[in-house]
């Protein structure tokens, strides 16, 4: 290839891209807002270097791959944001993975959970006071477990009218 970059120092580079990241100020403020573990760099992200034809960069929910002539010239210096875009990527993909109202069957089962509450004369007060703290600690922002639990409610009342 004519530069430094060898797929025999491939480890080598892939280890000083996850330093970088683990390291990074701008990386750990972003995983620390996300909740992601700055561990999972190590524990669930896999780099790879390899041909990507059209693109510099593309990545999924656990591997960043980077094309191979992005490390023609100075890699660190002057591609290295092609990994911090992927890399933001893989965090947040990693959230919402993580996030557990991101499964539609989630939201239904308590929605049913809660129509069962009110179809057995359970009243509003009694449903908030014992469904809604399991629902509220999966948020950052209340004001949207808030949101989501009156959604649920409001759609449990309309199934309790339709028996």
């Amino acid at each position: 290839m004519g530069n430094w970059y060898t797929k025999a120092n491939e480890q080598a580079i892939i280890s000083k891209i996850k330093n970088i990241l683990k390291t990074s100020k701008l990386c750990i403020d972003l995983m620390q807002y996300y909740n992601i573990p700055v561990s999972d760099i190590d524990n669930h992200l896999t780099i790879e270097i390899r041909q990507l034809d059209d693109k510099f960069a593309e990545g999924n929910s656990s591997t960043i791959f980077l094309d191979e002539k992005l490390f023609n010239g100075d890699f660190f210096n002057d591609n290295f944001h092609f990994v911090i875009h992927e890399f933001f990527h893989w965090v947040k993909r990693r959230s919402e993975k993580d996030f557990y109202f991101n499964d539609p069957e989630e939201i239904q089962s308590f929605t049913l959970a809660i129509t069962w509450q009110l179809s057995h004369g359970k009243c509003e007060d009694f449903i908030r006071k014992t469904i809604f703290p399991i629902v509220q600690p999966h948020f950052k922002d209340q004001n949207e477990a808030q949101k989501l639990f009156e959604q649920m409610l409001s759609e449990a009342k309309r199934l309790v009218s339709m028996e």
